[in-house]
């Protein structure tokens, strides 16, 4: 809710939007989308702001019109030309409607998820020796989930974002066995400032694998060692990224402060564990089992985890104080993928990932449509506009490894740099 703005709001405890500024210190900690907007303070959030936020979030602004505030200085490289030039083309994005969803086109996606998981089981009943096939199935169809409800919460698919809500918490629970609200709290912040350290979770993966040779500043002596075997370990890493993330979601589904629609969560977690679990009784004894369980498990973890690294890992790593404006921050720190014909399904939109990050609640079987003009804008400005194939993407990714494991080789430990 708004409140009465003391007269002495200072430029670092509000964010700029549109020109305005707002004192937000009183709402942050109800902020829906977590707590992202910490980071924001005292910068220009017009771009974030826009890209999230609905007509009736823009009108709450009203209420929180920061007063007596000094000149707001913008942050060091920032353009405000990139981002006019962005907004434009926000707004005739809107007009020609390519924010307007075909719901039908996602729940049919999601009927062949479904799918999957039947042909998996059908699979096993017919001959248990089909199992590596059925485990191949049933790890296509968590990953595809994992694209689906990324689409569900990212309001992309319904114009009511409670719906949104509810059909990707079940989808996310049931089958993928994932917490939304978990899911959503950390994306938000990758999203509003992504491959941002200390800032962004995604790419925050020390001790075990470090992207920049700044996650080494103040790394001790186990981060180090271990980021020297990184070019041997990011396999294994990445492979069990989704047994990592099933029970972070129920950590967190469990023990996490202010869960919307807890209930619902622990319910469909459970309903998950049920049916995947469940499906080992199809297979004759345990040593089958387990190698079931893992193969789906390992190979959905490098499904998933494979598609994002090439999407961000590669790209530049920043303190926040070097954060550029909304634009310019997504096309830096992102890339879009060439998909072999016929297996862009695979990536889930993905392979548009400049598009998906600087237009996030567009549906994404209209990202194609506004390649053209993204790429025009970032040539005209001269920001990064970067695609690689799949293969190109995934050796960019293993040099940034061998290159940050051979500065842990070399590098001596240092002062920890005060943090931006």
């Amino acid at each position: 809710m708004a409140r009465k703005q003391r007269p002495d709001s200072k430029a670092q405890d509000c964010v700029r939007i549109d020109g305005e500024l707002y004192d937000v210190r009183a709402w942050a900690p109800k902020h829906p989308g977590g707590d992202v907007l910490k980071h924001y303070l005292g910068r220009d959030a017009t771009g974030a702001f826009a890209a999230f936020h609905s007509a009736l979030a823009r009108k709450m602004l009203k209420g929180l019109r920061a007063r007596n505030a000094p000149p707001f200085v913008p942050e060091a490289g920032w353009s405000d030309n990139v981002e006019r030039d962005f907004e434009a083309l926000r707004a005739r994005n809107h007009a020609e409607g390519l924010y307007v969803s075909r719901p039908s086109w996602f729940y049919l996606h999601g009927a062949f998820i479904v799918s999957l998981v039947l042909a998996s089981a059908g699979l096993l009943v017919w001959n248990t020796a089909t199992w590596p096939l059925g485990a191949l199935l049933v790890a296509l169809a968590w990953q595809q989930c994992g694209w689906l409800a990324h689409d569900f919460l990212h309001n992309s698919v319904h114009a009511d974002n409670a719906k949104n809500e509810v059909v990707g918490a079940l989808f996310g629970g049931i089958v993928l066995g994932f917490s939304a609200d978990w899911w959503k709290k950390k994306h938000n912040t990758h999203h509003a400032l992504p491959n941002v350290l200390g800032v962004d979770e995604d790419i925050d993966t020390t001790p075990f694998l470090a992207f920049s040779e700044t996650n080494l500043d103040d790394a001790g002596g186990v981060t180090r060692r271990l980021v020297r075997l990184q070019t041997v370990t990011a396999l294994p890493v990445l492979a069990f990224a989704r047994m990592n993330w099933v029970l972070a979601s129920l950590g967190w589904a469990l023990r996490a402060p202010n869960v919307p629609r807890r209930g619902l969560e622990l319910f469909t977690i459970a309903l998950h564990h049920g049916w995947s679990l469940g499906m080992l009784a199809l297979l004759p004894n345990w040593p089958v089992r387990i190698a079931f369980f893992l193969t789906a498990q390992l190979l959905s973890g490098l499904f998933t985890g494979s598609v994002f690294i090439v999407g961000h890992n590669a790209r530049p790593m920043m303190r926040l104080a070097e954060a550029t404006g909304f634009c310019e921050l997504q096309c830096q720190t992102t890339q879009n993928i060439r998909a072999p014909r016929g297996f862009a399904w695979f990536f889930g939109g993905l392979d548009c990932q400049i598009e998906h990050h600087l237009f996030p609640t567009m549906p994404r079987h209209n990202h194609a449509r506004v390649r053209k003009d993204v790429r025009a804008l970032c040539e005209a400005h001269g920001v990064p506009y970067v695609e690689r194939g799949f293969g190109q993407g995934l050796l960019d990714v293993a040099r940034v490894l061998a290159r940050v494991a051979g500065t842990a080789t070399n590098r001596r430990p240092t002062t920890t740099p005060q943090e931006a």
